[in-house]
């Protein structure tokens, strides 16, 4: 009876190891896959703005959906004094206050 709980407890250690074994490769692999650089695809361009520094866009929350919008770009409605951002024309007819 011994002889075989010996036997159980080392297959379940000998079975622990190789998965340990089979997950670290796996990220071995994956990193090795993933982690080099794409070279047909073209990098993304920065803008040059003022002397290279990266230029911000502002976001605002479109009250009617929720959807965030860059202030810049959005249509506006202005409301007591308030300036609300919409991401469509629709949005914008919807709104209440």
């Amino acid at each position: 009876m011994f002889v075989f709980l010996a036997r159980v407890v080392v297959f379940i250690i000998v079975i622990s190891v190789i998965r340990s074994v089979v997950a670290y490769i796996q990220r071995l692999w994956h990193t090795a896959i993933y982690s080099k650089p794409d070279i047909h695809r073209p990098m993304p361009k920065r803008p040059q703005g003022d002397g290279g520094a990266s230029s911000a866009t502002v976001l605002q929350q479109d009250p009617v959906c929720g959807m965030y919008v860059a202030v810049d770009t959005s249509l506006k409605k202005i409301v007591s004094g308030k300036v609300y951002h919409f991401c469509s024309a629709d949005c914008r007819q919807r709104f209440t206050l």
